[in-house]
């Protein structure tokens, strides 16, 4: 039984590999985590966009949202009660900034088994087609695993630039919210996001949730077990910031998202 979502919307995610809008945090909230980016980029010389992996972990309220039931609830219905954040990121595009980012799946790249990852996309700003809101390709995680091209492009705000180059694009869906609502998306969904070409910033949180019986294809790794219980043992702890922002955590997520860019690293997904 369900505790949320509705049989139709259960359906229409394993139909079409996700779910749009969905009703997450109050804009008070979101505002304040938009302070906070602004408060780590002045303290830390740097974007907590620039950090591929974990981003969730730079301040303690959007740690604290990885534990939020109104995401959680949505979660449990499509992944199963037992839940992991096994990773993170902020996502910001800056007014007419020029950044996208290309088509992909993100099975291809986490070195996951099986891939069972549902990726909760949340805003902290409005985010619109013409803001470069996120697009997918419906029912493109039932079919076959792509190639992918690492281009490093520094437009592209995947961290190797990877891209599918050839894949019929002429039927996609946007996933539009606004300030407080999330998306869901099937980790074998293609799935992308266009030029922002407004005058305000779009940022988002895109948190990457799995089933505690989910394993580590590249060695083990850390993850936080945020409802339920892991009786698996795959996966060890992630550090759990104290304060508003957390300097000793930063080598840490530094230390995976180098990981994740570093080219030695082979995490293509098994079709």
């Amino acid at each position: 039984m369900p505790k949320v979502l509705t049989e139709d919307q259960l359906q229409f995610y394993r139909d079409n590999g996700y779910l749009a809008p969905l009703d997450g945090i109050d804009p008070v909230t979101a505002a304040a985590m938009r302070d906070d980016l602004d408060a780590f980029a002045a303290a830390q010389g740097m974007s907590a966009g620039d950090l591929n992996m974990k981003g969730h972990l730079c301040f303690r309220r959007s740690y604290d949202i990885t534990f939020d039931d109104r995401i959680l609830d949505v979660v449990e219905d499509l992944i199963g009660p037992n839940i992991m954040a096994f990773a993170s990121r902020f996502w910001i595009k800056k007014s007419r900034d020029g950044t996208y980012v290309s088509w992909h799946q993100d099975s291809a790249y986490f070195g996951l088994d099986p891939h069972e990852l549902v990726t909760v996309w949340l805003a902290l700003t409005d985010a619109t087609p013409d803001m470069g809101c996120m697009k997918v390709i419906p029912g493109s995680h039932r079919g076959k695993t792509y190639g992918h091209e690492e281009t490093f492009h520094e437009k592209n705000l995947l961290a190797r630039g990877q891209a599918i180059n050839e894949i019929d694009d002429s039927n996609f869906d946007y996933m539009a919210l606004k300030a407080g609502q999330f998306s869901c998306h099937h980790e074998r969904i293609v799935h992308g996001s266009d030029a922002n070409d407004t005058d305000g910033d779009r940022i988002g949180l895109g948190v990457f949730f799995i089933p505690t019986h989910v394993k580590s294809t590249i060695g083990r790794r850390t993850a936080c077990l945020v409802r339920g219980v892991d009786e698996h043992g795959h996966w060890d702890a992630d550090p759990e910031p104290q304060g508003r922002f957390d300097n000793d955590i930063i080598d840490h997520i530094r230390t995976a998202s180098q990981r994740y860019v570093d080219p030695q690293y082979v995490q293509e997904a098994d079709a």
